[in-house]
């Protein structure tokens, strides 16, 4: 009898097709198991019904087989008892957070199940010390980044010492050392968790921490198979809609600069750091048309300062900004948004119409492009999408949009932030579309990513961010060589990574 399993288990939404369909799954006592899909593959769902969400929580209609834990139904165990034995960590970990102290929040599963203060207490800064949260201790939970939620949230899973760890793309958001840090933590609850379940789009973060893989596509799931071996198989992944693990590329090709589009200089932030030094201090930076330029660094770095300084949201205390050879200084945020388009990780930030077509047709106001709408939407996958609210589209949606948004404003400068809709084949294509129309036409993109892999593919310049400046500029083949890489401390991108021959 195997310790987890599903048993042809089929899960839909009322659609003409299950969104999973007959899925068979056994893992041994100590099994660590890689799901990958690419997006609408099923991986949330699966995720959920294997740590009991749906049908527990989430009633489902149209449930049928079984998922067991060590030969016993979750329908036959009872809430409180199947979730201190499941740990659970949600892809959108703000659904899993309430306006609470770090503390609290690990707290919380404990003290729902009545165990003793002193345990409490004991669990929770054993936690703290083991995912190196201690610096957190006292802060609310909605003042921490996207990243530290994710690690917050990863220890009140751990807290009630669950059997069974299921986590839905948990290296979301997250820089290298974040990643590091979980997959140590993983790791150490390995003397405690017996199975882990991770669902994922880039295996290359967890292999060190997983043993075994299964592809999930279509709502259906491969055999398991190990996972080293299988990150060589290119076809496999391609033909699953992924990126594969070990490719290596062809880096783009340095483009003919063209005219200065953006100039930092000497910029100097009235925010500063606790310490009283300005988040940004002394920075100097320039974009010219044609290029792709990737901003890297570590979190509190000043990557997001940047951003917003620029888009002039962020006061300066010193230093300027210039837009096409015009000094922006004076410019109102409504009046650089003419010439930067942002495209936010979470475009929820910046919705605000009923419809799609409305959210596009406001770009187009812009005056920057003689394109209509449906054509825009088209290029971006979003056809036959023109009357659905904005809030209603999936959050890989919901970026296609900020795509074509960008490019239906006419911006000559395009500020991407972490575009998580680039994790598999089909959402990488569009961004490169839209990286090539603006390049070609002489325009410039500034990508803040955490995701090496993507920016060694696609950027033609690398920044690295560094405690307010920027240490290295310059290619990024010469990039991830510098002593300001070393620095991070962060292993370079695969492709980048020299050959070991044997």
């Amino acid at each position: 009898m195997s310790f987890f399993s599903a048993q042809e288990l089929t899960v839909g939404f009322g659609t003409s097709e299950p969104l999973l369909s007959d899925i068979n799954l056994e893992l041994e006592a100590a099994d660590r198991l890689l799901i990958c899909g690419a997006t609408g593959s099923g991986k949330t769902t699966l995720m959920m019904a294997l740590a009991g969400i749906i049908p527990k929580i989430i009633p489902n209609k149209n449930y049928s087989g079984q998922v067991m834990l060590e030969g016993v139904p979750l329908s036959a165990i009872g809430s409180d008892a199947l979730f201190s034995q499941i740990g659970f960590v949600a892809q959108t970990v703000e659904d899993q957070l309430w306006d609470l102290s770090v503390e609290d929040i690990i707290a919380f599963p404990l003290e729902n199940r009545g165990v003793q203060r002193a345990e409490v207490r004991a669990r929770v800064s054993s936690l703290m010390q083991q995912l190196n949260l201690t610096e957190l201790s006292g802060r609310r939970v909605l003042t921490l980044s996207g990243g530290e939620r994710r690690m917050v949230v990863l220890a009140a899973a751990l807290a009630p010492h669950p059997r069974v760890l299921v986590l839905d793309e948990p290296t979301t958001g997250l820089d290298p050392a974040a990643r590091q840090r979980l997959c140590g933590a993983l790791a150490q609850a390995a003397d405690t968790v017996s199975n882990v379940i991770v669902a994922e789009q880039d295996p290359v973060h967890l292999a060190s921490i997983t043993q075994h893989l299964a592809i999930i596509s279509d709502g259906t799931l491969s055999a398991i198979e190990p996972l080293e071996p299988a990150l060589d198989k290119s076809e496999m992944w391609e033909h699953a809609g992924l990126l594969a693990p070990r490719r290596k590329i062809n880096r783009p090709a340095p483009p003919e600069i063209g005219r200065e589009l953006l100039a930092i200089s000497a910029l100097r932030t009235k925010l500063t750091r606790a310490s009283g030094k300005p988040v940004l201090d002394d920075l100097e930076l320039n974009l010219h048309g044609g290029e792709v330029l990737g901003v890297i660094g570590r979190n509190g770095a000043g990557k997001t300062t940047l951003m917003r300084s620029i888009l002039g949201l962020s006061a300066i205390a010193s230093g300027g900004i210039s837009i096409a050879g015009a000094t922006a200084d004076g410019w109102t945020t409504a009046r650089r948004a003419r010439s930067i388009a942002y495209v936010p990780q979470s475009m929820r930030q910046i919705l605000f119409h009923m419809t799609v077509e409305e959210e596009v047709g406001f770009a187009l106001s812009m005056g920057g492009n003689d394109e209509d709408a449906d054509t825009i939407l088209a290029r971006y996958g979003l056809a036959g999408m023109q009357e659905t609210n904005p809030f209603a589209l999936s959050a890989r949606q919901q970026g296609q949009l900020g795509l074509a948004c960008a490019e239906a404003s006419g911006a000559i400068i395009a500020i991407i932030d972490e575009p998580l809709l680039a994790r598999d084949l089909q959402g990488r294509a569009l961004l490169e579309t839209f990286l090539t129309r603006m390049t070609q036409s002489e325009r410039t993109v500034m990508l803040v990513s955490h995701d090496l892999e993507l920016v060694d593919d696609v950027a033609t310049r690398l920044a690295i961010v560094a405690d307010g400046h920027i240490p290295f500029d310059g290619t990024s083949e010469e990039g991830w060589r510098s002593a300001a890489f070393d620095a991070l401390g962060w292993p370079a991108p695969y492709a980048a990574q020299p050959e070991v021959t044997s």
